[in-house]
């Protein structure tokens, strides 16, 4: 039903929002995704799936499905990062959504994030309230396997948070939505999960024609986007209007030890991997040595915290270790332009930093 909506949408040539969905066998996810995108009371937008690979039939789906979403198929998984920047680099939109094939949208959602840009010209990126999106069968007596989302109250993300300890968190994690964030307030930075970015102060922040870091694969390359943006002086800004579902996959579930530890169990070796050496290598990149030195304290236990667990009882993690040490060249030669563009100061920065 919803999947007809969007084939009968009018085609313009440019329009002023491009949605851009990385998908690795998503197939699961994508078609509640695209026909909540049917059914937004906003319409100047058009949709690109770009497809690292997948082997479930996604890009089959969204094919045969919805006819007028572009698909940008890639033959391999190129990573979160890669993928995100072809997408961009082909867009010609005022702004580009960028979103996760496990969102899902409240009608709204667009009018209210797009009503926020044009509000606020001097801002790069917006994001709206993120909540959880869980699952259920659809008949326990069922044995097909089948079931059905439940949306929740238990917030997902209001934005990004940088702590001392340089732990990038979502804003409001976990917690049961009270109306505690619904005030639009300027943030760190959003979520990737779903992040709405201004075309024209993005393009001001490219380094080595690159929007997001693809030395990153994927995981952190939000936060390190986020922090480059605020060092050349561009804001980012959260409004509680705009309310999205997010069914997500890595991320900390718990604060209690067990539950920290039942949790990353859970997740691939692979993405913990890439977790623990992109966070690092987002500091190396984008940290200021003069706000090092101020929460150095912080620092240094969070440190000994995550590395003391990674060595004794995360072995695989020596090899991330190596491949960081690898990357340092590349990484101060991206730093050294990011500096040189910069244009907030250690102070400015600093209060962004909690």
């Amino acid at each position: 039903m919803a999947a007809g909506v969007l084939g009968n949408r009018k085609k313009v040539i440019m329009t002023k929002v491009s949605i851009q969905i990385v998908t690795w066998n998503s197939k699961r996810y994508i078609a509640e995704c695209l026909d909540a995108l049917a059914q937004q009371t906003f319409t100047d937008f058009s949709v690109m799936v770009i497809d690292n690979g997948s082997g479930d039939g996604t890009v089959k789906l969204v094919r045969s499905e919805y006819p007028t979403v572009a698909v940008l198929e890639n033959f391999r998984n190129l990573g979160f990062s890669k993928a995100n920047n072809q997408g961009i680099k082909l867009s010609k939109s005022e702004y580009v959504l960028v979103m996760n094939p496990d969102v899902v949208l409240e009608p709204d959602f667009l009018e209210q994030l797009v009503a926020c840009a044009d509000s606020h010209p001097e801002a790069a990126s917006f994001g709206g309230k993120v909540l959880k999106l869980g699952t259920q069968a659809i008949d326990h007596d069922d044995e097909s396997g089948l079931r059905e989302s439940v949306k929740s109250e238990i917030i997902d993300t209001a934005g990004l948070v940088l702590y001392k300890s340089r732990r990038a968190m979502n804003r409001g994690e976990n917690e049961k939505d009270q109306k505690q964030y619904d005030r639009a307030v300027e943030v760190f930075g959003i979520s990737g999960a779903c992040v709405l970015y201004r075309r024209t102060l993005l393009n001001e922040v490219v380094v080595k024609n690159e929007y997001f870091d693809e030395d990153f694969f994927a995981y952190k390359e939000d936060v390190d986007l986020a922090w480059r943006l605020q060092l050349y002086g561009f804001t980012a800004w959260y409004t509680p209007q705009a309310v999205c579902y997010h069914h997500r996959g890595y991320g900390l579930t718990g604060s209690e030890p067990r539950q920290v530890a039942r949790h990353r169990k859970a997740v691939s070796k692979l993405l913990r991997s890439l977790s623990f050496r992109n966070h690092h290598l987002t500091l190396i990149k984008n940290d200021q040595l003069a706000n090092v030195l101020v929460a150095l304290p912080w620092l240094i236990l969070w440190e000994l915290k995550i590395l003391g667990y990674a060595l004794l009882f995360e072995r695989f993690q020596w090899k991330s270790i190596g491949s960081f040490f690898r990357l340092l060249p590349k990484m101060f030669l991206k730093r050294s332009v990011i500096m040189a563009h910069r244009k907030r100061t250690t102070v400015e920065m600093r209060k962004w930093i909690v």
